[in-house]
């Protein structure tokens, strides 16, 4: 049975299933349905939590007499796999599908993972026994274009109403993090006691949420220079070193450029962010490539003092031309 995020907390209160498995590379959504499960099941008589990480190493034979062991000594369990970005293989696939197969209802499966490849682990035998014995609850992303839309719904979960104008503002503070973004929901909630969230709420209330990382940089990128060059001014405004910010900028042009090239020998990327990279490499070639390289080492040089030129203004021409954008003459000569 395959169940949207917005759907878990309704499926919840009809009853639990004997497995479940939430999949995703979007951590906040992911956690909270993760936790709305375990919540239940604790509510439902799982007072027992068994957690196997993929961070530690599972060992499959003890999950396997985990599961097999719980009838004998009563009690309910929660048996919890975090998989990350591994999948089990032959005899872990086997383990779990011997876990569905046991009558009795004092075990619940719970498994998290990454985005499932369309692929590869739809029809695998591991997916399609929790698919036929439980639920599945995949997490999408949530984009710049759905992100008004996700907080219009988790307002209105809090039973406010927001104007299109606060929405837009409450969009823009937050930047996609959506972790901040519904802390800062929980405080307007305290805020508009009538429910009506006004612009001079946000404003009052919301601080700017739009902490980055180097990494939301580079992942930026594929979104567009408007939305790369915000993320470096927050950097640079945060106090970002600039040497950390040409570090990422530089790898990920070398990530670019061997894409460009054909040639994926061992990198290892998410799915999702494989197919934005391989998307951008194509879009901006060998040539536009090779410039940025030849400008990152220029940059270097100016954070070094062996070269004229602020840094910065550096980094924004390397930014512009990774994500696509024409360089200004000025900039081109950096």
């Amino acid at each position: 049975m395959k169940i949207r995020p917005e759907q878990l907390a309704r499926q919840l209160e009809k009853g639990l299933q004997k497995a479940w498995l939430v999949a995703g590379d979007e951590p906040f959504q992911q956690g909270e349905a993760v936790q709305l499960i375990r919540d239940a099941a604790r509510a439902g008589g799982f007072d027992d939590r068994k957690v196997f990480s993929i961070d530690t190493g599972i060992d499959w034979d003890a999950v396997r007499n985990e599961a097999s062991s719980m009838g004998l000594f009563g009690g309910r369990t929660l048996i919890e796999i975090r998989l990350g970005e591994k999948r089990p293989d032959k005899n872990a696939s086997a383990v779990i599908c011997e876990m569905l197969e046991q009558p009795g209802d004092d075990v619940m499966l719970l498994v998290s993972c990454s985005r499932l490849d369309r692929r590869r682990d739809i029809k695998s035998k591991w997916v399609s026994a929790i698919d036929a014995s439980g639920a599945l609850v995949e997490v999408w992303p949530v984009d710049n274009r759905q992100l008004a839309g996700w907080i219009g719904q988790r307002l209105a979960a809090k039973n406010l109403r927001a104007s299109a104008d606060a929405l837009s503002l409450l969009a823009e503070r937050s930047e996609g993090n959506l972790l901040a973004c519904a802390q800062e929901i929980d405080k307007l909630a305290l805020l508009c006691s009538d429910g009506d969230v006004q612009v001079t709420h946000i404003q009052q209330a919301v601080g700017d949420s739009s902490r980055h990382s180097v990494f939301d940089l580079t992942d930026a990128l594929a979104e567009g220079p408007a939305r790369a060059i915000r993320v470096l001014d927050g950097l640079r405004t945060e106090g970002s070193e600039p040497p950390v910010v040409l570090w990422a900028l530089t790898r990920e042009t070398r990530i670019l450029a061997a894409l460009a090239s054909g040639d994926r020998q061992g990198l290892r990327l998410p799915p999702r962010k494989m197919a934005q990279a391989e998307q951008l490499a194509g879009r901006l070639g060998h040539a536009s490539l090779d410039r940025a390289l030849v400008l990152a080492a220029s940059i270097d040089r100016a954070i070094k003092g062996m070269h004229p030129g602020n840094p910065w203004d550096g980094l924004s021409a390397l930014v512009l031309r990774l994500s696509g954008q024409p360089l200004p003459h000025g900039l081109e000569t950096f």
